[in-house]
């Protein structure tokens, strides 16, 4: 196996057009449904937004201690990106989509710099289609800037090794600091720098390193002090976060070090072909760094690298991607794709090496097509590209994944924002306290919470003005007898279940919110009484997609007594019940005895068909029954006619 070193050369116009391709591929990647794809903005990306807010009313620091403590410069770019596009989840992920997509450029330049610019042009391509690095690239989350300046300070410190100008060993000094500014693991690098250092004194290079070391060491010093004087005056955010998650903490090693070391490091090594992490927030359901198309360009490279472990750029991919692999063997949860993200890009060079060697392999065999190993190449980055492609997009969709990037939080803060002028909006303050910063931090990041009053069920609400229009946002599992008393003179009552949330270690999800407003009511449609209990006013039928429909019924009891029947939404088909909903009228967050003399009550509900929906097949029916008896109500129309047991809706 052999891959051509020969780094002073250029690629042709056509391998720069490829490089061109490569650059658009990524940031279309990156780019694409960025504000909705994955759904909802985690808390983590959240916390970001908040602190660039404060950045820009002035608020400067070099490290922002809410939310576990967070290095600077993703905050800072946000603020940037906030400033120019507003509150909005696109502008938190934008800054994380342009780096993901200019550290393509810098992964050839760094690639192309150790090993030619066949190497770099492949390393660009696996750097822009890789799963892995397109997901970072979708977060609003500071680690993808650490693969980004370690590429750029192994490619200025490369640059300076070769010049041995003072500037350039500056600049890479400079660039090398700026990384502590990033993400933790950068903590990680001395340790590799000193590796290096190591083995090109070994190899008798160390003449030029030791004239170089000090102005590397200037340049990042430089930079360093402000960071280093803030540690040096709080020292217990230095390693604080580190060791709540380290396998050193007898809570987390069970009291076996060496045995949860061992485990740790073949789940590590792992990560590359068999299994990558499964913590949904952070990769697809465990898929691994390289999807089975590049297993073998991946083995080749490896292969290569370690019959050719003394040339320094394939020893430094080496100890590059074994030491960085130590943040996540040392802490809990491995493989974790954040810790880990040191690793990037050293282990993309391993794939783009063993392509590098499929596309010259012809050349040994004089009776084979010289193209066929590009050919071959093309294949399979092409097939690495639409594999990355359907994964993200099924992943994206996937319910759970809303539910890990607390897309709920992100609709309620949608529905504050959308709430009209004049309205009395409240909101349980359980959502969000400011003085303890608990809650969910979407919710005041994407919604103007000005005008909206906070309240706690048990310190009482402000009343609103008479005759205001109210909007009120609980928590549905906290105290909520005040909810009728505060919508007593509301000709409707509207009750509307918010989207559904999970947090990581709870088993079910469940409605984040209910909203309770006041309305008027509709202008009147078909009126259907059932057996004198119940009056429904109407019943809209809204399909969302080709699996989903939205079912609006709007009831009005009659009489005094507490009803004690359930409501039953039943989707059927000629073979039978295809899917169906059973509630108290109302919905289950209207209680029974919360029912008052003439009020409507409008509620909503959710159908999910295990097909999709085809008014020609499916027939909609509502109606009650009695839980105790199963006994249904008979319906009678506006005429008197009988109904039978139930009332078709139409769509």
């Amino acid at each position: 196996m052999h891959i051509r070193d020969k780094n002073s050369r250029s690629p042709s116009t056509f391998g720069w057009a490829l490089l061109l391709l490569a650059l658009g591929t990524a940031v279309f990647l990156r780019l694409y449904n960025l504000g909705n794809w994955p759904p909802g903005l985690y808390r983590d990306e959240a916390f970001n937004g908040l602190d660039a807010l404060r950045v820009l009313q002035g608020n400067l620091a070099v490290f922002f201690t809410a939310n576990n403590g967070r290095e600077p410069l993703y905050i800072y770019l946000t603020a940037l990106s906030i400033a120019l596009f507003g509150r909005s989840v696109l502008a938190v992920r934008l800054a994380a989509a342009v780096v993901g997509s200019v550290t393509t450029l810098l992964v050839y330049k760094l690639g192309r710099s150790w090993f030619g610019w066949r190497v770099g042009l492949l390393a660009a391509w696996l750097w822009a289609i890789t799963l892995w690095p397109v997901h970072l690239s979708r977060l609003g989350l500071r680690t993808i800037l650490l693969p980004a300046v370690l590429a750029l300070a192994f490619w200025l410190g490369t640059e300076a090794f070769r010049r041995n100008q003072p500037r350039w060993w500056l600049a890479a000094g400079a660039a090398y600091g700026l990384g502590f500014y990033t993400y933790l693991a950068i903590r990680f690098t001395p340790l590799l720098l000193l590796t290096v250092g190591a083995f090109l004194l070994w190899q008798g290079r160390g003449e030029r390193l030791r004239r170089g070391v000090g102005w590397f060491a200037l340049g990042t010093a430089v930079i360093l002090i402000p960071l280093a004087l803030f540690y040096l005056q709080n020292p217990d955010l230095l390693l604080g976060r580190t060791g709540q998650v380290s396998i050193l903490n007898p809570a987390i090693n069970g009291g076996d070090l060496w045995g949860t070391l061992w485990q740790q490091t073949g789940r590590a090594l792992g990560l590359f072909l068999w299994r990558g992490d499964t913590i949904l927030r952070h990769n697809p359901g465990g898929r691994p760094l390289f999807d089975w198309l590049m297993a073998g360009p991946f083995l080749l490279g490896l292969l290569w690298c370690l019959r050719h472990w003394r040339k320094p750029a394939t020893v430094t991919v080496l100890l590059w991607t074994g030491i960085m692999l130590g943040v996540t063997i040392l802490a809990e949860d491995t493989p974790h794709f954040l810790r880990a993200v040191g690793i990037l890009p050293a282990a993309i060079f391993l794939p783009a090496l063993g392509l590098a060697w499929v596309w010259q392999w012809p050349r040994q065999w004089p009776r084979l097509p010289k193209r066929i190993g590009g050919g071959l190449v093309v294949l399979l980055v092409t097939g690495s590209l639409l594999l990355t492609a359907r994964d993200y997009v099924n992943y994206s969709r996937q319910p759970d994944t809303a539910l890990l990037f607390e897309a709920a939080a992100t609709e309620l803060a949608q529905e504050l924002n959308e709430e009209e002028a004049g309205t009395a909006v409240y909101l349980d303050r359980w959502f969000w306290d400011e003085a303890s910063q608990k809650g969910w931090p979407s919710i005041p990041f994407l919604a103007d919470l000005s005008d909206v009053m906070l309240y706690r069920p048990e310190a009482g609400l402000p009343p609103a003005a008479l005759g205001q229009p109210v909007s009120l946002y609980t928590w549905p599992f906290g105290e909520l007898e005040f909810v009728p008393q505060l919508l007593a003179d509301a000709e409707m009552v509207v009750v509307q279940n918010g989207r559904l949330a999970r947090g990581d270690l709870e088993p079910e999800p469940y409605p984040l919110y209910v909203r309770y407003a006041s309305a008027p009511l509709p202008a009147a449609s078909v009126p259907v009484n059932f057996d004198g209990r119940f009056w429904l006013q109407s019943g809209t039928v809204t399909q969302l997609d080709e699996q989903t429909l939205q079912v609006d019924l709007i009831w009005q009891k009659n009489g005094t007594e507490l009803p004690s029947q359930v409501a039953f939404l039943h989707v059927l088909d000629a073979d039978g019940l295809v899917t169906q909903d059973d509630a108290p009228p109302g919905g289950p967050y209207w209680f029974a005895h919360w029912w008052q003399p003439g009020q409507w009550v409008q509620e909503r509900r959710i159908l999910y068909l295990p097909q999709p929906f085809d008014p020609a097949q499916h027939t909609i029916r509502v109606g009650l029954y009695d839980p105790a008896t199963l006994e249904r109500l008979l319906a009678f129309g506006p005429d008197g006619e009988n109904l039978g047991d139930g009332w078709q809706l139409t769509p």
